[in-house]
């Protein structure tokens, strides 16, 4: 590097040479920023995907759940007297509801608290009376799923 004597009015003069590896470093310096920038958004476009796919895996579940609650009744513990006009062996099945919004579960064997049912002189009319409006899951029910023992 030859200088002329600086006096502090005057900027040093670089040769070809040093100025050359000086912008060359400067190029090295700037390219590292700038790959590590871009990975630092690919980085946050993974997470930023990787949310978006998660949220809507969870509204898809949650979904499913509102639409399985609203439309379709899982029936189980089904006596044998309450069996009438269903297939043989059902232990338990899921209908479609013919409501909108009741209550997705029917254990058939405990409903309404009636523990002995040997007491009651008809028991199917006896239960289909006390279910009321859900009746129909029991005595028409419109299968999707049955399982049979």
């Amino acid at each position: 590097m030859t200088t002329p004597p600086n006096d502090g009015s005057q900027l040093p003069t670089l040769t070809r040479k040093e100025r050359r590896a000086i912008l060359e470093e400067r190029r090295r310096r700037r390219n590292r920023r700038r790959r590590a920038r871009l990975r630092r958004l690919q980085v946050m476009k993974s997470l930023r995907s990787i949310q978006f796919w998660l949220r809507v895996l969870g509204f898809a579940v949650i979904g499913l759940c509102i639409v399985f609650w609203a439309r379709f009744a899982f029936v189980y513990d089904i006596p044998s007297f309450a069996a009438v006009g269903l297939p043989p062996h059902v232990q338990a099945y899921v209908a479609v509801k013919p409501w909108w919004f009741g209550p997705p579960v029917f254990d058939i064997g405990n409903y309404d608290g009636i523990d002995n049912w040997q007491w009651v002189a008809n028991p199917y009319q006896y239960l289909i009376y006390h279910m009321g409006r859900y009746a129909s899951i029991l005595s028409h029910p419109h299968f999707v799923w049955i399982r049979a023992s």
